[in-house]
């Protein structure tokens, strides 16, 4: 599977810069990075970071995800096609089981139609992203998760048919939605 950096670009030159199509998102943030941060040398935080950001990129791409973006202590990624949200919550219960992992994050997972195109002013640096309420509902329940804990929509759950290590936690008040959410909480 081309990575979404690649077939964004695509779109943008042969399609007319946007593709709209259903998706499950996959944020992941890192828990505590300020308090790190002022303990640790730059590049030894930089290079801490970066080796986590690699090893979960390289668990997104193996359960057919596509990186987005990288968040600054955390990542954005997607999953396509009719099993989406099992390969999201296969993904993200992966990443939140990981025990090498010398960096806790906390997760979030939603799903519905997103939006790809580059953002940035043409002729300068762009980059790739998506939009759309899932991606915005996905980053507010990773905000929400604890460290080492998948949120997810009980949406997400119920399509991907996921029933190993789920917690109903019930409807959740989820900043910017104009209604509770049903949400549903793993473990890796």
């Amino acid at each position: 599977m081309p990575d979404l950096q690649a077939a964004t670009a695509d779109a943008v030159l042969h399609a007319g810069g946007e593709e709209l199509f259903d998706a499950a998102v996959l944020f992941t943030d890192m828990r505590g990075s300020s308090d790190l941060v002022t303990r640790t040398a730059p590049h030894e935080f930089f290079h801490l970071l970066n080796a986590t950001l690699s090893a979960q990129a390289a668990v997104v791409r193996a359960c057919g995800g596509e990186v987005v973006k990288y968040t600054g202590d955390g990542l954005l990624a997607v999953f396509r096609g009719a099993s989406r949200a099992w390969q999201a919550l296969r993904c993200a219960t992966a990443l939140a089981g990981e025990t090498h992992c010398e960096l806790p994050f906390g997760l979030g997972v939603a799903e519905g139609p997103v939006l790809a195109g580059l953002v940035g002013p043409e002729g300068l640096h762009r980059q790739p992203d998506v939009v759309g309420a899932p991606v915005h509902l996905a980053a507010r329940l990773c905000a929400m998760a604890d460290a080492g804990e998948v949120l997810a929509t009980s949406a997400v759950r119920d399509a991907a048919h996921w029933r190993q290590g789920v917690k109903d936690v019930g409807p959740m008040l989820v900043a910017g939605f104009p209604a509770p959410v049903a949400c549903v909480a793993l473990r890796g």
